[in-house]
């Protein structure tokens, strides 16, 4: 992963037009059913064994939110992570949309990690290795 500058929060300013890789803040339909949205759970789900194995240590889980971030933000349009302002849309910013993954991934966590064991005891060479 590149070091780059964090983008901060309102970043760019009022957006004007969102595009379909962007993943917005808010809760309802409207939001959940956003195509940057579903790419964003999409990507929780391929990273979540991963985050919530018991061999990734609390760095590592950092560093796959931060991941997430990344793939979203070389998307093609970039996508942004965005929420609705009085004004309009603005972006959150890298450490906000960091955390943001982070929690999407612990979602359901009680559930994946019984899965997770479940794997792991079934199969003693089961192990889910850190993708850094």
């Amino acid at each position: 992963m590149s070091k780059k500058t964090d983008i901060p929060p309102n970043h760019g300013g009022i957006v004007s037009e969102v595009n379909r890789n962007d993943v917005l803040s808010g809760r309802g339909g409207r939001i959940n059913a956003h195509p940057g949205n579903v790419q964003f759970r999409d990507l929780v789900k391929q990273y979540r064994g991963i985050y919530l194995s018991p061999e990734t240590k609390k760095l590592e889980k950092v560093k796959v939110a931060a991941k997430i971030v990344e793939i979203v933000r070389s998307m093609d349009p970039p996508g942004r992570f965005l929420k609705e302002d009085e004004n309009g849309w603005v972006e959150i910013g890298d450490a906000r949309a960091r955390k943001k993954a982070g929690q999407a991934m612990r979602e359901k966590a009680d559930e994946i990690r019984r899965e997770i064991d479940q794997t792991m005891s079934q199969n003693s060479s089961t192990y889910f290795k850190p993708i850094f």
